[in-house]
């Protein structure tokens, strides 16, 4: 009896994009494409917001700054979602999300029309108590 084996290399596919030069500058260590969008992102939230925390004086700054971008970039190497970065799951969330079938939806790859509102005759409801004898409560 022969068996047959087959491999699977789908997780070293799945391996990031490593950046290891930026504008002929060689980084001090290689970093993810998603980690450098993090750092990148997150320095400029720093520095936007920099009046609202930056109350420690150079050294207290430049220290919560430089551990607030390395957590960013830390957390988005090792944060992953069903095997997929950060910004890919966001990729793909505002992919969902600006497609027209997200507002309705979409049922064989067509998109679901909401249902003709159907326009019946009128009703009339009369509401009358109820009389004593056919088994109403007596509380006396």
């Amino acid at each position: 009896m022969d068996a047959e084996v087959y491999y699977s290399y789908t997780r070293a596919l799945r391996h990031p994009i490593i950046v290891g030069h930026v504008a002929g500058w060689r980084l001090p260590w290689a970093l993810s494409a998603s980690q450098l969008g993090a750092v990148a992102a997150s320095s400029g939230l720093l520095l936007v917001t920099r009046p609202v925390w930056a109350h420690l004086g150079g050294v207290g700054n430049l220290v919560v700054f430089a551990g607030l971008v390395a957590a960013s970039g830390w957390a988005v190497r090792h944060w992953r979602i069903e095997g997929r970065s950060p910004f890919l799951v966001a990729a793909g969330f505002v992919t969902v999300v600006v497609s027209p079938g997200c507002r309705r939806g979409v049922r064989n790859g067509r998109p679901v029309t909401a249902p003709r509102p159907f326009l019946g005759g009128s009703v009339a409801i009369t509401v009358r108590p109820m009389p004593a004898d056919m088994g109403g409560r007596d509380d006396g």
